[in-house]
């Protein structure tokens, strides 16, 4: 019996060798887009046409996506216009970190191709050189610190820090 239960532990460890590899193979090749295993998986497995599938995920995932900027930019009014309110910063601050902010994001949309075949150290030393810009433009307009991060120098734009205690970082 218990050389029974060893011969099926190594039956399934072979077998998961097997799925990993398979699975790290199709990575390797959708890797610049997850859903792409996602709808062949579930285009298979419910016998669907997987264009299908991979169009109904893209819709549902640009809906999403769609959602979010919109909840984000109310969340970022609001705080820019408590922080006028609270006299932490001037509307004319206010304003220039709402045209920062979107000159950021433009900018990012632009090159979001060319980070995505760039090497750590390439995406690291543009953040750097970002951060420092950024830094000396809060510098330049009298922005405090704490409201760096509303025009892209914080978590959550991009998923990287820009400042930590006043230094540029990239993680």
């Amino acid at each position: 019996m218990l050389l029974i239960a060893g011969a099926i532990g190594v039956g399934t460890l072979a077998i998961g060798a097997g799925v990993v590899n398979a699975a790290t193979a199709t990575t390797a090749k959708t890797n610049s887009n997850p859903t792409i295993a996602l709808a062949a998986a579930m285009a298979e497995r419910f016998n669907l046409n997987r264009v299908d599938v991979q169009a109904v995920i893209d819709e549902t995932m640009k809906a999403h996506r769609t959602s979010m900027e919109v909840k984000h930019q109310e969340v970022f009014g609001m705080r820019l216009s408590q922080a006028v309110t609270a006299g932490k910063l001037t509307q004319a601050q206010a304003d220039l970190i709402t045209a920062k902010a979107a000159e950021l994001k433009a900018t990012m949309e632009t090159n979001r191709r060319a980070l995505q075949t760039a090497s750590k150290e390439q995406i690291s030393a543009r953040l750097d050189a970002e951060g420092a810009a950024l830094k000396a433009w809060a510098t330049a307009n009298n922005i405090p610190e704490e409201f760096v991060r509303f025009a892209g120098g914080g978590k959550g734009f991009g998923g990287h820090g820009v400042f930590k205690n006043g230094n540029a970082m990239t993680q």
